[in-house]
This record gives structure tokens, sequence and C-alpha cells, in this order.
């Protein structure tokens, strides 16, 4: 099944010179090696750039979390609120998107086992603002997460636990109570990827549920939101009709799922009540193409929802040929003009990974797809 259910309404060490040495590789006189590659050890800037396309490859987690937070607060005055720093596990790295919006407006750092070269190096030119309403906290680590120094710590014994101290965190930094939250499966990381770009646009909290019963702090954070909006983003082998009942109780529930998680991924993109929900039914929109394979993307590249071309997650599954799911919606979004392109709107896509996450020829397909042109030329939907 695609698209929506509702159980109680009707239907069921870098600046941006560097970014672009990267892709030139010889103009500026360095190496032919580009940075993110597998012969660099510095952030993941783009390895290929298309005309519609970003990619942030890089050798690692930590390098792609720096090349993201980088890319976002290039300098020139634009800072991050605070640096937040992210520990191994998707379910902590995933709660933790939400501190991308107002007011911690925060870069996302990888601190697992330590503190790597590229958390280090991105540590040094970020130079957060710090958060007033949160008493100036410049630093945050989240559940596991290793202490780069002078850090305070968002902390939970469990995925649920710490999603609700992370929300209380917001509230306590001055944060406006959102009238939406979304909820996902603690298993099965891949039907809850597309929450963490929401996350970072909206505020709106990731809460954790079992498959067969809600756990309390995820309970007390939907109360704290008043009867909010639901959004359950998992199949009912992930999070049961029993929990979609119990959940009715304290909201209104509505199940965005599909056949795949691929297809979950076009289905949120697609779905909008009143003001909550992207609602990308149109051209003229940013979009984040993520591997199942990798979730910890999920998380490090929520900033690039958070400004900039606000981008929306869709997955593949596969390296080499884009899920049907996701062909047919951006063959639906395409852009096209009738007279001057420049006056029409544009979609743009970054890439998450090296080509053995999306190969070099699915990324001149999802340029393709991205592409404007003359209407009468738009790609049959």
């Amino acid at each position: 099944m695609t698209g929506f259910s509702r159980t109680t309404k009707a239907f069921s060490g870098c600046s941006v010179l560097t970014l672009l040495c990267a892709l030139s590789l010889t103009a500026c006189g360095g190496s032919s090696t580009p940075l993110g590659s597998s012969g660099s050890s510095g952030p993941g800037f783009p390895e290929v750039a298309t005309k519609n396309t970003t990619r942030v490859a890089g050798d690692g987690t930590a390098n792609r979390a720096a090349a993201v937070a980088l890319a976002v607060w290039p300098g020139a005055g634009q800072r991050p609120g605070s640096i937040v720093f992210l520990p191994g596990d998707w379910q902590s790295a995933l709660a933790a998107t939400p501190l991308a919006s107002p007011p911690f407006k925060a870069a996302f750092l990888m601190a697992d086992d330590g503190i790597p070269d590229p958390t280090s190096q991105a540590m040094d030119q970020l130079d957060p603002t710090g958060v007033v309403g949160a008493q100036n906290v410049k630093r945050i680590r989240v559940g596991g997460a290793d202490d780069p120094g002078d850090a305070s710590r968002i902390d939970g014994d469990n995925p649920a636990q710490l999603a609700d101290a992370i929300d209380q965190s917001r509230a306590n930094a001055g944060s406006r109570l959102t009238d939406s939250v979304v909820v996902v499966g603690t298993s099965e990381a891949a039907w809850a990827m597309p929450a963490g770009a929401w996350a970072a646009r909206s505020g709106d909290p990731i809460l954790f549920s079992d498959r067969d019963n809600v756990p309390e702090p995820t309970k007390a954070a939907i109360r704290r939101h008043g009867h909010p909006l639901i959004m359950l983003l998992a199949p009912e082998s992930v999070v049961s009709k029993q929990v979609e009942q119990q959940l009715a109780a304290l909201g209104t529930v509505t199940r965005i799922t599909a056949d795949t998680p691929a297809g979950a991924s076009v289905a949120f993109a697609r779905f909008r009540d009143g003001d909550r929900g992207w609602g990308l039914n149109d051209p003229g929109h940013g979009y984040l193409f993520l591997n199942t394979s990798d979730a910890l993307n999920a998380a490090i590249a929520a900033p690039l929802s958070a400004s900039g071309t606000w981008a929306a997650a869709l997955l593949t599954d596969s390296s080499d040929q884009l899920p049907k799911a996701v062909d047919q919606y951006l063959r639906d979004v395409q852009p096209g003009f009738r007279e001057d392109p420049t006056r029409a709107v544009y979609n743009h896509g970054w890439l998450m990974g090296g080509t053995g996450s999306i190969s070099q020829s699915e990324q001149a397909d999802i340029d393709r797809l991205l592409e404007i042109v003359p209407a009468n030329e738009r790609l049959n939907p």
C-alpha cells in the first residue's frame, strides 16, 4: 500500500575556495585526488558535481558530516548556534535532528569512538554562536557520543528516553512546541530515515515506538505537544496496528507508508496536512538522496534541510538504479518552462555517499530527472 492512512479521519579544515578547488582538481595547483575520495583525509566535499546535483562523498561518516557542516556554514558570518556531537547508533543520531532547527541551528559532527580528525578540523572552523536560551550552550553531545571537551550532554537510557530529552531541551531553550510529531520504529532504520530531513526543517520531534507498545517517554513527549498530528512513518510490520490505536488516544494519527522504504520516502515528500508536512507535489525544490544501507547519512545530512534548498529525503536501495517510485516521482515534479527558463523554478539534489552508495550513472539519471526542460519535453510521469 502506498500513501497515507488515518485512524481518526476519513482516509486510511576547508574553505569555500577549497570546495571549488575540489571541482577543478588542478586549477588550484593542488593534488589530482579530489577531496572526499579514498585518497584524502579531509572533509568529503564533492567528488562529482553536475549541473543539478552535488555529491557529498568522503571516506567515512565523520568526513561527510564535516563536509555538510562546512557547506551549510562556510564562514563569512555564517555560524551555527551550536555543534552537536553524534554517536554511531542511528537511533540517537536521528533523534538529534530537530536540533538543526531554531533555536539551536546545530551543525552535526561525529564523535563515535573518539574525536576523529575531520570533526576536530571542522570544530575549529565552525565557531558556534551559542544558544542563549540554553545557557549559551555551544557544544552538545548526544547519547553515547564522546566528549570533545566542554560539552553539555543530552542522554537517555534508550531511544525513546533520549528523544524525549531532546524535545525537552528544545522547549527549555525557548523553542515553540510544534503541533505535529513524527513517530518511527526502533528497528529497521530505512523506514525512519526520511524523518531526519523533516525534523530539521520543522523542529518536530522524532519519537520512537516498539512494534507492539508505545514507550512511556514517547507518550510524555506527545502529551507535551498537546493533541498533535502524529505522522507515523512505519509499516505495520515495524509499528503495529495496536500501537496506532494507542497513539490515536494522544493525537490525530496518519500512517505514511508504502511497499518499500523508497516508496514511503516519496509518500512523505508528497504528504501535507494544513501547514504540516512537505507537500512537494510541484517543481522547485531540493532533495537529499540517501542509500538505505547507511542510516547515519540521514542524520548528518539533516542541516541541508534546514536552510538552502530545504531538501526533503528520497531513498534508494541500489547503488546503480533509482527505485521506480522515486523515478516516477521525479518525473512528476520535473521543472518545465514555456518561454524563458531564467524565470522558472529549479530542482536540486544532494547525494550522500560515494559511488558505492550512489553510482555515477545513477547520479546522471538523477541529474536528468531534476533538469529544467521546455514544457513540451518534460519526461513522461
